[in-house]
């Protein structure tokens, strides 16, 4: 797996070269799905990820996702998306239905590990970043019109 990701790591490095975008001067549904995979490979996987260290061998991939994340990702944040809640505490909990309470099973709390707490704020990161790649797409989607040029077909040949 690592063995392929490498090669398109490698191929994608080449074809962007030291463009603003993979194809012609616009980004492309190519480009936000590139966007969201290296922004998540950066930024929720572990610094001892191989993938991690193999997206990092290629600078100018990961000089293109932050670029690309200041101009559109950080841009847009003033945006009417709410802030994504940093402790799913303080979210209002949510009951089930009423048989479930009927039996409340005591559970002594243990503190959580480094690790534990690491994974869950990973995992917030994780989702963030999914949150940030769809809307970062949905927005330049329809920043850019991608509908397929329309042809002429008012030539001289008849096909009848």
């Amino acid at each position: 797996i690592y063995k392929r990701a490498s090669i398109a790591y490698r191929a994608l490095s080449t074809r962007l070269g030291e463009e603003s975008f993979l194809f012609e001067n616009r980004p492309s549904s190519v480009d936000a799905i590139l966007l969201a995979h290296v922004l998540v490979t950066l930024h929720a996987l572990p610094e001892t990820s191989l993938l991690k260290s193999k997206l990092l061998e290629h600078g100018n991939l990961v000089r293109y996702a932050e670029k690309l994340k200041t101009e559109f990702v950080e841009a847009g944040s003033s945006s009417s998306i709410p802030p994504f809640p940093s402790d799913p505490s303080s979210s209002t909990p949510r009951k089930g239905p009423s048989h479930w309470s009927s039996k409340p099973k005591p559970k002594p709390k243990r503190e959580k590990t480094e690790e534990e707490k690491t994974f869950r704020r990973r995992a917030k990161y994780f989702l963030a970043t999914q949150l940030v790649a769809i809307v970062l797409f949905l927005s330049v989607m329809n920043i850019y019109d991608i509908s397929e040029p329309e042809l002429d077909n008012e030539g001289d040949i008849d096909f009848d």
